[in-house]
């Protein structure tokens, strides 16, 4: 069960750096700071050196604070993982940005609540973690906007040519969102995989061993690799006709946003966070340039995806069950 279990979470750490590698560079690429293949090294490097450095206040959050360790058996961990990919999958099929940390979440939830009810939830870490899911949507909007009208008010009288040192800002800025996405989200591989580790009693007590933390590191930076610019493509052109003005406004506000969230223990959505910096850096110039559209139907995904992965993992953990009890 344990190899079962490691299977899975290196399948979701590999399927979340598809999904990250978008996050990190579709602004650069979309505003041509950066070619295809530069992007996708950029972004390669920085989320495997990213896991690194932020500690891991978020893998313990996700793997401590949420659930109840004595529900988070090999079978419930088995459904909470097996749905979240699942549920990658398709959305990675249908070009869907969607946030695989959701997805850990809602199956986490909907596992844990079908092996010990209510009981089963730390109502404290939740919240917790609720909250900074749900406040970050705000706060990428108001900082791409607030970056972005800082940006037109410093460069008004400036050439053209400004856009070059845009572009220039946007690639270090690039390195430092991408070392930021990939601590937040490596987190949540290391969390799930240390519940594994308690789970089919490798580990006494939760502590993040060395090993899992290279290993997380390393299956993220191969996702950015195997894939990605198919989801790059659709948020990198999806909202409006991106500049590099509004890119670099997009990067420097998500970088701060994940950063701070990382060292205190916020788990976040990173293509959430990106995705609502960009809609605020393209605000912060005109309203009338986001396709409004196109933003209903992130958010509707994001609205679903916690319960409809929470319902998959609680019917595929009774299944479970009943194949165990056969």
């Amino acid at each position: 069960m344990l190899y079962v279990l490691l299977g899975l979470i290196a399948i979701q750490d590999i399927l979340t750096g598809v999904f990250g590698a978008p996050s990190t560079v579709a602004t650069a690429l979309a505003s041509h700071a950066l070619g295809t293949r530069q992007a996708i090294l950029l972004s390669t490097v920085s989320q495997f050196v990213g896991p690194f450095l932020f500690g891991v206040a978020v893998a313990t959050a996700v793997g401590s604070e949420v659930v109840s360790l004595t529900a988070m058996t090999a079978p419930a961990l088995c459904a909470a993982l097996a749905s979240t990919v699942i549920w990658m999958i398709v959305a990675w099929y249908w070009r869907i940005p969607s946030s695989s940390t959701h997805a850990l979440i809602g199956g986490l939830l909907g596992a844990a609540l079908a092996v010990g009810g209510p009981m089963a939830i730390h109502l404290n870490g939740l919240f917790k973690i609720l909250i900074s899911l749900t406040l970050t949507a705000p706060l990428g909007i108001a900082g791409g906007f607030v970056v972005n009208r800082l940006c037109y008010a410093l460069a008004s009288t400036a050439h053209p040519s400004i856009n070059l040192i845009f572009n220039r800002g946007q690639i270090i800025a690039s390195v430092f969102l991408g070392l930021t996405i990939g601590s937040n989200n490596a987190q949540n591989a290391m969390g799930v995989a240390v519940l594994s580790l308690v789970a089919t009693g490798k580990l006494r007590s939760f502590a993040v061993p060395a090993w899992v933390v290279i290993a997380s590191a390393t299956l993220l930076a191969l996702g950015n690799l195997a894939g990605g610019m198919r989801v790059m493509r659709s948020v990198s052109v999806g909202f409006f006709r991106i500049r590099p003005i509004h890119g670099l406004s997009a990067e420097l506000s998500s970088a701060a946003i994940i950063a701070t969230s990382s060292l205190l223990g916020g788990d976040v959505s990173t293509t959430h966070v990106t995705n609502m910096s960009i809609i605020g850096a393209g605000a912060g110039e005109r309203l009338a340039m986001v396709r409004w559209g196109f933003v209903q139907r992130v958010l509707l995904t994001w609205i679903i995806t916690i319960p409809v992965t929470g319902l998959l993992a609680a019917i595929l953990y009774i299944l479970l069950r009943t194949l165990q009890i056969q």
